[in-house]
């Protein structure tokens, strides 16, 4: 990119051309999310959107995890700010506002239209699942300990495990009984349900792989690498008639894309060397 930004609670490199390496940069909170983080990845990842040297992201945490969740004691001062408020419809009012705010902050991971790869090492608690439900694709290191810990702190998980999860994962009684218990749980097990789908010994090899995949598909093109990206989750949240009534409006401009009359043309050259 012509200048990275620069943040205070994330930071950016460019491991490969058109690749964004985002890492939480809270190592000594182990990433914890306070208020600045989450207002930073909305800023962050709604400029990477209209990027035009990004096409692929790796959203990994710097330190010994991807993230522990809330940070405690932004948790904290806000349950204190809503304490200040007497009546109790404007104290609900105000604790919406903080919900939509946060939601608003992680949707724009889900929302970004190039491709996001989750690196998750550590610890993936709370929130960092959350986190971690906003992206694309999710690669683990081996050692990684899982929790949807928000049963225990008394809340609904209410920015992305219970509102995207259920709509991608493949056993939903196994998923049902950790959002219940709010326990622990392996890569095994997050394999299970479907929530990672590769799984590798270190954090090295995790990184290398998802930033390796990253280049992969930065080289497509962009096109239809965030065309198919805007169809997925619009058919995510839509019926099957919806779906293919999108993609015909889609595709009628994109099909006009000088990129498919370079992929055929590089297609034909290959079969025509494969026969020599």
């Amino acid at each position: 990119m012509p200048s990275i930004p620069r943040y205070e609670t994330l930071k950016l490199s460019q491991p490969k051309p058109h690749v964004t390496l985002v890492e939480l940069n809270r190592p000594t909170k182990l990433n914890a999310m306070n208020l600045q983080l989450f207002d930073e990845l909305k800023t962050c990842f709604e400029q990477l959107n209209i990027e035009k040297e990004c096409r692929v992201i790796v959203l990994t945490g710097s330190g010994r995890a991807f993230s522990t969740g809330i940070d405690i004691e932004y948790l904290s001062a806000a349950a204190a700010e809503s304490i200040e408020i007497d009546d109790i419809a404007r104290k609900a009012l105000h604790v919406r506002s903080m919900i939509e705010r946060t939601q608003e902050c992680l949707r724009a991971v889900d929302k970004c239209e190039k491709p996001v790869i989750a690196a998750i090492h550590g610890y993936c608690i709370g929130a960092g699942v959350d986190l971690s439900a906003c992206c694309d694709i999710r690669y683990s290191a081996r050692d990684t300990i899982f929790s949807i810990k928000e049963v225990d702190i008394g809340l609904a998980a209410d920015i992305g495990t219970l509102q995207i999860l259920p709509k991608l994962i493949t056993d939903h009684s196994l998923f049902h009984e950790l959002v219940f218990t709010s326990r622990t749980f392996d890569t095994n097990e997050a394999q299970q349900i479907g929530l990672i789908s590769h799984v590798f010994d270190t954090r090295e090899a995790l990184l290398d792989a998802a930033i390796s995949l990253a280049n992969v598909i930065a080289h497509k093109s962009p096109i239809a690498v965030q065309g198919s990206k805007i169809n997925l989750n619009y058919a995510r949240d839509h019926t099957v008639d919806d779906n293919f009534t999108f993609v015909r409006t889609w595709n009628s401009a994109m099909l006009l894309s000088e990129d498919i009359v370079k992929g055929l043309m590089a297609t034909s050259v290959s079969k025509e060397k494969s026969k020599l």
